[in-house]
C-alpha cells in the first residue's frame, strides 16, 4: 500500500513541476511580440565539436557533439529580456559517457502589461549540475562523469504596483517556480550508492519541487523625504515530492529610514516570522537495512512512523545599519541584527567607474534550499551566471556547470556550491569581484565564500537508527578564487584563459575536504561571415584528504555556423 502511495505521490509531484514549468514556457511564448512591433534580434546556429576526455580512474572517452540553438534579445516599449537555448547530442565514439543529451537554456523576460500598474516577469534555466559536490566542481563545461545531472527550472511572477498619491506606494507580488532534476534512478546496493559514505545517514538527490512566494508592501513615496517607512507581509511555500516534504515560512514586519544627508541614510527593520519544515519517514528493508524504493527509484514512506519535523522556528527578527550613495556609480549598504534565532549580517557594495572598472562585494545570511535559491528571489541570495568564452551569442550567456560568476544577470547555476539535496540550510555567502572591460582586453577576478549550516539532514534517518541526533551532519564550507582573461586578437580571433582554486569541505560526506585546481583556455576564429572555428583545453587536479589525488583533462575542436 505504501509503495503505491509513494509512487503516486512522485508522479503527482513531477506533474506539478511539469505543469508549472509549462506555464512559464507558455507565458514566454505569448509575451514574445510580433516582429512588426518589436525590436527583436535572433541568432540561430548549429555546431559540431570533437571532444576527448581522460582522468584518474576513468577510461579515455571521446565523443562527437552535434548542437543547435538560438539566442534572442527583446527590446520594445513594453517588453525586454533575453532568451537562449542550446541542445547538444553527444555521439559516443570510444569509452563510456554518462550524459548523451544536454540542454542549456536561460530566459528572463519582463513585460509591462498595464502602464504603471501590472508587470509580469518570467524565466527559466536548464543546466548541468554536480549531484554530489564531492565530485569535480570545476569551470570546465565539458567535464563528463556520472556525478552530474540535468537541472530544469522556471518561474512566473506577476506584480501589481499602485501609487497612492504623494503618500505611499502599494506593491503586491507572487512568484510560482518549479525545479526538476533529471537524476539517475538506480537501485541501492549500499548507503554509499546514493552519494554518501557508508558511515553517513541517508541523504537524497534533489526531487521535483514547486515553490511559491507572495508578499505585500506599503511604502512611503521616497522622493526627497527625510523620513521613509515600509510595511511588508510575506509567505513562502515549498512542496517536494520526495517524502512529501513541506516548507512553510511566514513573516510580517517593517522598515524605517532617516536621511542624514542626500548621500547617507540610517535604516532599521524588524518583525516576526514563523517557519515550519516537515516530511514523512523512510521505509527501510528489515533484512538489508536499506531504504525500500518504488519503481521510480524514490524513497517509500513508512506508514508506521509519523511525519517528522525537520525544522521549527518562530520569533522576532531585527537589524540596523546604513545606506551610503556618494554617486550614481557607487553604493554601499550594511546591516547587522538577528534572524532565524542567531546573529545576521548583510553587506552590499557596488562601484562602476568611467574607465570600465567594476567592483562588487556582497555578503548575506539567509535560510534557504537549492530549489528556493534557484526560483525565489525575495529576501534570498542572488545567484550568478557563469560565462564561458566562445559559448555566448549576442551577449546572452548559456548556462554551464561552474562555480563563480562573471556577471550578476541571475540566470544560471554558477555560484551554487552545495550538494544537490532538498535539505534546508542557513546560508552564509560572500563574494568579492573585480572586472574591467577594455576595447581588446577583458579581465575579472573574484573571491567567494559559501557556508551551509544544515538545519535538517533532509531525511534525519540512517539504516540502523530511526532518527539521527540533531547537528550530526555539521556544516558544508566552500571558498575559492577565480580569474578570467580574454583577448581580442584583431577582428577575427579571441583567446581566453581561466583559472580556479577551490577548497571544499562537505559535512554530508564524513567531513571530507577537497582542494581543486583548474586551468583552461579557449580560442575562437572567424572563418567566414557566418562560420567560426573554436578549440578549448581544460585540466583539473583534485587533492583529497585521506584519499588519493585525482585529475581530469578535456580537449575539443569544433566549428559553428551562425545563420
Amino acid at each position: 500500500m505504501s509503495a503505491s502511495t509513494n509512487a503516486r505521490g512522485g508522479r503527482q509531484g513531477r506533474c506539478r513541476t511539469l505543469t508549472a514549468t509549462g506555464m512559464v514556457v507558455s507565458v514566454l511564448a505569448t509575451m514574445a511580440p510580433a516582429p512588426a512591433f518589436a525590436d527583436v534580434e535572433i541568432n540561430p546556429f548549429v555546431s559540431l565539436r570533437q571532444v576527448v576526455s581522460d582522468g584518474t580512474g576513468r577510461d579515455t572517452r571521446g565523443w562527437l557533439e552535434a548542437g543547435a540553438g538560438f539566442a534572442a534579445l527583446l527590446d520594445t516599449n513594453r517588453i525586454d529580456g533575453n532568451i537562449s537555448y542550446r541542445y547538444m547530442r553527444r555521439i559516443e565514439e570510444f569509452g563510456s559517457i554518462s550524459q548523451k543529451n544536454r540542454h542549456n537554456a536561460n530566459a528572463n523576460v519582463r513585460a509591462e502589461l498595464i502602464d504603471d500598474f501590472l508587470m509580469l516577469n518570467a524565466g527559466g534555466t536548464a543546466s548541468q549540475y554536480a549531484t554530489d559536490m564531492r565530485g569535480f566542481n570545476a569551470i570546465n563545461p565539458d567535464d563528463e562523469n556520472g556525478n552530474q545531472t540535468q537541472i530544469f527550472s522556471g518561474y512566473i511572477e506577476p506584480t501589481v504596483q499602485q501609487r497612492l498619491g504623494d503618500f505611499a506606494t502599494f506593491q503586491g507580488r507572487y512568484r510560482l517556480g518549479a525545479v526538476s532534476a533529471d537524476s539517475p534512478r538506480e537501485g541501492l546496493t549500499g548507503p554509499g550508492s546514493i552519494g554518501l559514505d557508508p558511515s553517513d545517514g541517508i541523504g537524497s538527490r534533489l526531487s521535483d519541487s514547486v515553490t511559491q512566494t507572495a508578499d505585500l508592501t506599503l511604502a512611503s513615496t521616497r522622493a526627497t523625504n527625510t523620513f521613509n517607512w515600509s510595511l511588508t507581509a510575506q509567505g513562502t511555500r515549498e512542496d517536494v515530492d520526495q517524502l512529501n516534504q513541506k516548507y512553510r515560512g511566514y513573516s510580517a514586519g517593517g522598515e524605517i529610514g532617516y536621511r542624514l544627508s542626500r548621500k547617507f541614510e540610517l535604516i532599521a527593520s524588524g518583525g516576526y516570522e514563523d517557519i515550519d519544515n516537515t516530511q514523512d519517514s523512510i521505509l527501510f528493508d528489515p533484512i538489508t537495512g536499506l531504504p525500500d524504493l518504488d519503481e521510480d527509484g524514490r524513497f517509500q514512506v513508512d506508514p508506521a512512523m509519523p511525519r517528522r519535523t525537520a525544522y521549527d522556528f518562530s520569533g522576532i527578527y531585527w537589524n540596523g545599519g546604513f545606506r551610503f550613495t556618494p554617486s550614481r556609480r557607487t553604493s554601499l549598504e550594511f546591516r547587522a541584527g538577528e534572524r532565524y534565532g542567531s546573529a545576521n549580517f548583510f553587506l552590499d557594495f557596488n562601484h562602476r567607474s568611467r574607465n570600465g572598472m567594476s567592483v562588487r562585494a556582497n555578503f548575506q545570511q539567509t535560510l534557504n534550499s537549492f530549489s528556493r535559491l534557484l526560483t525565489q528571489s525575495f529576501n534570498g541570495v542572488p545567484f550568478n551566471v557563469v560565462r564561458v568564452g566562445g559559448l555566448d551569442q549576442l551577449g546572452v550567456p548559456f548556462c554551464v556547470i561552474g562555480i563563480d560568476p562573471e556577471s550578476d544577470d541571475g540566470g544560471c547555476l554558477g555560484g551554487f556550491t552545495q550538494s544537490l539535496t532538498p535539505a534546508t540550510f542557513k546560508s552564509d555567502r560572500g563574494l568579492l569581484m573585480v572586472s574591467r572591460k577594455l576595447e581588446a582586453f577583458t579581465w575579472s577576478a573574484s573571491v567567494y565564500y559559501d557556508k551551509r549550516r544544515y538545519v535538517d539532514a533532509q531525511q534525519l534517518q540512517a539504516p540502523t537508527q530511526s532518527e539521527l541526533p540533531t547537528g550530526l551532519f555539521g556544516d558544508d564550507e566552500s571558498f575559492g578564487v577565480r580569474g578570467r582573461v580574454a583577448f581580442r586578437l584583431g577582428e577575427l580571433q579571441t583567446l581566453g584563459f581561466d583559472a580556479l582554486l577551490a577548497r571544499n569541505s562537505y559535512a554530508l560526506s564524513a567531513q571530507r575536504k577537497d582542494t581543486q585546481i583548474t586551468l583552461g583556455s579557449q580560442y575562437t576564429r572567424r572563418l567566414s561571415k557566418h562560420l567560426s572555428g573554436n578549440a578549448s583545453f581544460y585540466g583539473t587536479h583534485r587533492i583529497t584528504e585521506t584519499r588519493s589525488d585525482s585529475s581530469s583533462v578535456t580537449a575539443s575542436v569544433g566549428v559553428r555556423y551562425n545563420f
